[in-house]
């Protein structure tokens, strides 16, 4: 792996938001890892078989419009004895191979953190968690891999903290949306407040990164659905949608439109979601082409100085 690798475009010095929207796309690579605590003799399954081709036709997706990306990691996929005593094939819980598609494609990718062991941080203690932000630090240390970016498993905020101290600059935050209000009447409501905002072609909203502490805060617009379950029934115009109605109003609005899923999410109906998806990106790259929109990965705003959390993004976590 090529040591000191990072990816992804930069503001000029002191720069931090301009008249034009962006684009942000984050994957989060986990495999197994993702479903250590409740694994199932499928969930290995496709994981073995299905995990590393999805990677590969992603990986030439972005190559083919030229869009960085930001992979936030499990760093257990890197460490080959916490592979050891697993369930299943060890390609399930280590992959280095994954890693070298990604370091060796065309679009300079950037890649970021996923925890060391996708636990999860509201749940643990503060030792357990810097014991696990240390773990993963020396992963990517070992692979001369960036450790800039953090995504907390299961979306689940906890010990903002030790991410300062650990070296972290950025993470994303939950997602942003109308949904998120209808939570607050409990948890029935917010899910099923939830499940109509993914199968209507309501728009997502842009989101502005912003200072929270010592971090930038980059929150969530759109997360890409997998098609299993009852989800196979949301529309791929449905999805194909939002995607347009996302992006067109970072665009208006000067914000940020922060897409993100997991290589599994493509595990049913493969080939539909990945059409979703070039269909999109194809839109994007016109877009960028045309000066109308940034591509950046989550690493990039980290440099310039972020604006007021508190003025640009209220309460948000």
């Amino acid at each position: 792996m090529a040591a000191g690798y990072y990816g992804g475009p930069r503001l000029a010095e002191g720069q931090f938001r301009t008249a034009k929207g962006a684009l942000t796309i984050s994957v989060d690579l986990e495999l197994a890892w993702g479903v250590w605590d409740k694994v199932t003799p499928e969930d290995l399954r496709m994981a073995e078989i299905a995990e590393r081709p999805i990677c590969a036709a992603l990986i030439a997706l972005f190559d083919r419009y030229e869009i960085p990306v930001t992979w936030a990691i499990v760093a257990a996929l890197l460490h080959e004895e916490s592979a050891q005593s697993r369930p299943g094939s060890k390609s399930c819980w280590y992959a280095p191979d994954v890693m070298d598609m990604l370091v060796r494609a065309k679009v300079p990718h950037e890649i970021g953190s996923h925890g060391g062991k996708h636990i999860y941080f509201p749940d643990i203690p503060a030792a357990e968690a810097q014991q696990d932000l240390d773990f993963a630090r020396a992963v990517h240390s070992a692979n001369g891999l960036p450790y800039t970016s953090f995504v907390f498993p299961r979306n689940a905020i906890g010990h903002l903290d030790l991410l300062a101290q650990a070296g972290l600059r950025a993470y994303r935050g939950p997602d942003v949306g109308w949904f998120r209000a209808a939570a607050r009447a409990g948890r029935m409501a917010g899910r099923a407040a939830n499940f109509a905002d993914k199968f209507l072609p309501i728009p997502p909203a842009p989101v502005v990164a912003a200072k929270c502490g010592p971090l930038l805060r980059i929150p969530g617009s759109m997360h890409l659905l997998g098609r299993d379950g009852l989800r196979r029934f949301i529309l791929p115009a449905v999805s194909r949608a939002k995607l347009s109605m996302g992006l067109a109003r970072a665009r208006r609005d000067g914000g940020v439109f922060h897409l993100w899923f997991h290589p599994s999410n493509f595990y049913y109906r493969r080939e539909e979601q990945l059409a979703t998806l070039a269909w999109f990106l194809g839109r994007a790259a016109d877009e960028a082409g045309q000066g109308h929109i940034e591509i950046r990965t989550m690493g990039s705003y980290a440099d310039p100085p972020p604006v007021d959390g508190r003025a640009a993004a209220g309460a948000l976590l």
